[in-house]
């Protein structure tokens, strides 16, 4: 099973995306998936925490993730000291920041600087959605585009698609390295290179999801309930 967190504040769209990706997953690339967030105060800007869960059969575990392969942090004020407790081992940091980060496991992608580029103003959640298959071959880019086109409205496509796309493209332009295959573990941190390739997208329409009216553009977080796909 592969496994998220998402570190956001409200308002963010981290639960938004977290579904999202949850979408992409089971809609398109035929997998099962779960999505959920965590509150804490419930107010804008108040920190909190979502999570999405990928696997090919069945998940029975619907806690909370404490060590995931994937941790994403839309907002780089939330990451603090002792953050390599949530990391699984030969896990990946997603990490919302325009400064250099010299570490292996921490890939650094300025989400409101591209988000901010196509909407006006930072967003971050979808950048993230198109870093995603660029890092993993558990969704494809293709995947994450029916994701957004099954959960969101019509109207928000367009520029939603346009930072998932500058975000995927981003990462293959500087070539990061062979993190598929250091996030499955199969090699260690200090092996990885610079290289990276496109996988041929799976297209198989596995499930249905309700589509409510939250957008990853507008970023609200709307529900505290789980979700299967």
């Amino acid at each position: 099973m592969l496994e998220f967190i998402w570190h956001a504040r409200g308002g963010q769209g981290a639960f938004t995306a977290a579904r999202c990706l949850g979408a992409a997953a089971a809609l398109s690339a035929g997998k099962e998936a779960l999505a959920f967030p965590t509150f804490g105060p419930e107010r804008r800007g108040a920190p909190m925490r979502a999570f999405t869960k990928i696997a090919d059969a069945p998940i029975g575990d619907r806690s909370a993730v404490t060590r995931a392969q994937f941790v994403i942090y839309l907002d780089e004020t939330l990451m603090e000291e002792g953050w390599e407790g949530e990391l699984a081992e030969d896990g990946l940091v997603l990490l919302n920041t325009r400064r250099p980060v010299d570490d292996p496991r921490i890939v650094a992608i300025d989400a409101d600087g591209i988000s901010a580029a196509v909407l006006g103003r930072p967003i971050p959640n979808t950048a993230f959605l198109g870093a995603i298959p660029a890092l993993t071959d558990a969704v494809g880019i293709e995947d994450i585009r029916e994701g957004i086109r099954a959960t969101m409205p019509a109207k928000l496509h367009e520029k939603n698609l346009a930072i998932v796309d500058a975000a995927y493209e981003e990462l293959a332009a500087r070539e990061i390295a062979q993190v598929r295959a250091f996030v499955a573990g199969e090699e260690p941190a200090d092996e990885v290179t610079r290289s990276l390739s496109e996988k041929d997208p799976l297209f198989n329409l596995a499930a249905e999801i309700l589509v409510e009216g939250d957008s990853l553009a507008e970023g609200e977080e709307r529900s505290a309930n789980g979700r299967d796909f």
